[in-house]
């Protein structure tokens, strides 16, 4: 059960940040379903068809659970789209590729804009988890429809990554042999970052966190190294073995290191996600990423809790509703 800053029997709470993100999302599933609606109109391959009505269904589900939540804080929403589109009107230039690639782009559009509008949610627990549940699904959205275009060749692939032996029936491309090394780099770096904070920390509790960051960054780290030596791809330097702390570790507070790591576990949540998206020539490594991103969100979530459960979560001020 998700833990609450607010006593039973307070009204919930939602900040300004977070009104906003209930309406932009809200404005961007609006757009999406009517262009899906749309489009639907002129698709001439019926396993298409069922992917976007698929789409519209899951579209359609999570608008009306953001509209509640707007009508129980009383924010201003977008228009909603027309209940149907249809026309009869038969236009051979809107081919099935075309609309793949509009519709492919809208959700890959829509993932970034959840992103965001997850990662800042950080005062309401239950729109937090309204928006977590709906990235997990347009996520799952996102690997259908890549995986029906690809098999229809609708997909481009990006330039491939040149090694000097061909590895496996899996290419890998130029952008995931970077989001290879970019991954492999953010977690040296916050394995450094997370060893000088353990020479600071004070609060038991904290150290035990920062401590379980730094095995599960190692471990990652790991297996990154592995697919990226595999694939011939340089690795980025590594950082020492320990960290030595000279210094009277006094004046450092636990909610300054607190809100580092946290800011640092938001990056690596945006890092998985455009690291799955773009991971689109090589499967597994998409897969890997998409698994990474999965457990980073759980660590965000229990990481995000505990903040606030010690009071060193920096929100935004409180929405107040119009009376």
């Amino acid at each position: 059960m998700p833990i609450s800053i607010f006593k039973k029997g307070d009204k919930e709470k939602i900040d300004i940040q977070e009104v906003f993100n209930i309406w932009n999302v809200l404005r961007a599933r609006y757009y999406s379903m009517e262009t899906v609606k749309f489009f639907m109109n002129f698709v001439h391959d019926r396993e298409f068809d069922l992917v976007l009505n698929r789409l519209l269904n899951h579209y359609e589900t999570q608008a009306l659970i953001l509209e509640q939540e707007g009508k129980k804080f009383k924010i201003e929403v977008p228009k909603r789209p027309p209940y149907k589109i249809k026309t009869s009107a038969q236009v051979d230039v809107i081919t099935d590729s075309y609309i793949f690639r509009n519709i492919y782009n809208g959700v890959v559009s829509q993932l970034f804009s959840l992103m965001t509008a997850y990662r800042s949610t950080t005062t309401n627990d239950h729109l937090r988890g309204i928006l977590k549940d709906d990235l997990i699904q347009h996520l799952k959205d996102f690997e259908i429809l890549y995986k029906y275009g690809k098999l229809k060749g609708w997909q481009e692939d990006p330039p491939a990554f040149k090694s000097m032996k061909p590895v496996g029936n899996e290419p890998l491309s130029t952008t995931e042999a970077f989001h290879l090394w970019d991954n492999i780099s953010q977690r040296y770096q916050q394995s450094q970052l997370t060893d000088f904070f353990l020479g600071f920390a004070h609060d038991k509790d904290f150290r035990a966190v920062l401590m379980l960051g730094k095995k599960t960054l190692d471990k990652q780290a790991r297996k990154l190294e592995e697919e990226a030596v595999k694939f011939e791809i340089a690795l980025p330097e590594r950082p020492p073995s320990h960290v030595s702390v000279p210094m009277d570790p006094e004046p450092m507070q636990d909610r300054y290191m607190f809100n580092r790591i946290f800011t640092g576990i938001q990056e690596a949540v945006d890092l998985h996600i455009r690291a799955t998206i773009e991971a689109i020539r090589n499967d597994s490594l998409r897969h890997m990423m998409m698994n990474f991103w999965l457990d980073e969100i759980k660590i965000y979530e229990a990481v995000l809790k505990y903040g606030k459960m010690k009071g060193w979560v920096t929100t935004p001020p409180l929405y107040n509703e119009p009376q």
